[in-house]
């Protein structure tokens, strides 16, 4: 996981100067500070004038000062040791990774610090060794300090999870994040979603759907997260899980329209149009969804493929209304036909050939010369059919008809 730089400097340098710089305050000359040993009164002086500069952001003069403490050979171990801890903390705030990590490495190397700071010193290394981008040493480093840590922070086992991530190792990251979660009681929103990411890593879809479940226990208005949970069952084919999930987020009123239309043709998919009927109904009501002919077709489908045909014709009805061309009335004349209401079907057909607009006059003329045909109405359906011989896409099936009405007509006579 690529941290975010502006963060990561601030959170770190918080860390080192609140850490590392309150042994510095407290090792006053002539007071031995654990097993430490004593701080002569001007190198103290020094420390924590340099210490005031990193803490004004003035990195570049505590670097220069630090430089110059350094070269003194007279330095004691001890005293050795914290000027390279604090060349650590200058180095840090100009983003000189590597250089920080050197400095905090001299000061470990020299083993003069007592155990409390020494592992405030390594927990700074391995910050740095993240920060240089040097993972597996930063994981190492990290891996001792917790080791030597009685009581370790859960956050500290977070960064080694974001180290594991770095280098792939998603199963220990998972027990990394796992531990952190379990060592308080405070709901921390991005472990979860760590702990979510290092799980489809490793193809842990149930595990990350329960991660995600209690992530929206805590936020149930975060549409993101009822989304992933949706592709989380999808993946492991439980479409039914999938689209009932996305529909508790339109319930819940996350989705635009987009998203409510693309809920209605997943329950379509799954052979539920009764479901994405009544989504869509709600959806045109609440204004979430545009009443527009796109969507009122998708109603009517809906409708159709529930066979609730006399739902779709009402739902057309109510749309050709106001609609300025016949073309939804040649959509109600068709469902008309398969329910062979032929009287209903001429009526309306011609309805529509009255408004115009038709893309496909031909087909209008068909159904209208069909229905008069079925109606007993030869003389109306004989001069249909003609009408329709007069666009090329019906043309050859229209004088079929009319050799028929023929046919019928001679034996009539």
């Amino acid at each position: 996981m690529v941290f975010r730089k502006a963060c990561r400097i601030a959170a770190w340098l918080r860390a080192l100067c609140g850490l590392g710089m309150v042994s510095l305050c407290l090792a006053a000359p002539g007071i031995a500070i654990g097993e430490e040993p004593r701080l002569s009164q001007e190198v103290h002086e020094q420390l924590v004038a340099v210490q005031e500069l990193i803490q004004n952001e003035q990195h570049q003069q505590a670097l220069t000062q630090l430089q110059t403490l350094a070269a003194d050979t007279s330095l004691s171990p001890y005293e050795t040791a914290l000027v390279r801890q604090t060349l650590g903390y200058a180095h840090a705030g100009l983003e000189q990774y590597d250089q920080a990590v050197r400095a905090f490495q001299q000061c470990l190397a020299g083993g003069a610090l007592a155990p409390d700071n020494t592992q405030i010193v390594r927990y700074n290394l391995a910050q740095m060794l993240m920060s240089a981008e040097r993972y597996e040493e930063g994981a190492r480093t990290l891996e001792t300090w917790l080791a030597n840590e009685e009581n370790p922070r859960p956050q500290a086992r977070v960064f080694l999870a974001q180290a594991y991530i770095e280098l792939k190792r998603y199963a220990r990251a998972e027990q990394s994040i796992q531990q952190a979660i379990d060592a308080t009681t405070t709901f921390h929103e991005a472990w979860y979603q760590m702990l979510i990411v290092v799980q489809i890593e490793q193809e842990k879809f149930s595990q990350a759907a329960s991660a995600l479940q209690q992530l929206l226990g805590q936020y149930p208005q975060k549409k993101t997260y009822w989304q992933q949970l949706s592709q989380l069952y999808s993946q492991e084919e439980r479409h039914k899980r999938a689209v009932a999930t996305l529909a508790m987020a339109y319930k819940l009123g996350l989705l635009n329209e987009r998203e409510a239309v693309q809920v209605v043709q997943y329950y379509l998919h799954l052979g539920m149009p009764y479901k994405a009927a009544n989504l869509l109904m709600d959806g045109l009501e609440k204004k979430v969804v545009q009443d527009v002919e796109t969507n009122r077709e998708l109603l009517v489908t809906c409708w159709l493929h529930a066979r609730e045909s006399q739902r779709a014709l009402d739902v057309l009805e109510q749309f050709a209304a106001r609609a300025q061309t016949g073309k939804i009335d040649l959509r109600r004349a068709e469902i008309l036909a398969q329910l062979e209401r032929w009287q209903e079907v001429a009526t309306t057909v011609s309805e529509g050939l009255r408004k115009g607009g038709l893309t496909n006059t031909g087909k209008a003329f068909m159904l209208l010369g069909v229905a008069e045909y079925r109606s007993g109405n030869l003389d109306e359906s004989r001069t249909a059919f003609t009408k329709a011989t007069s666009h090329r896409a019906s043309a050859k099936q229209a004088r079929q008809w009319l050799r028929l009405i023929e046919q019928e007509t001679a034996k009539q006579q």
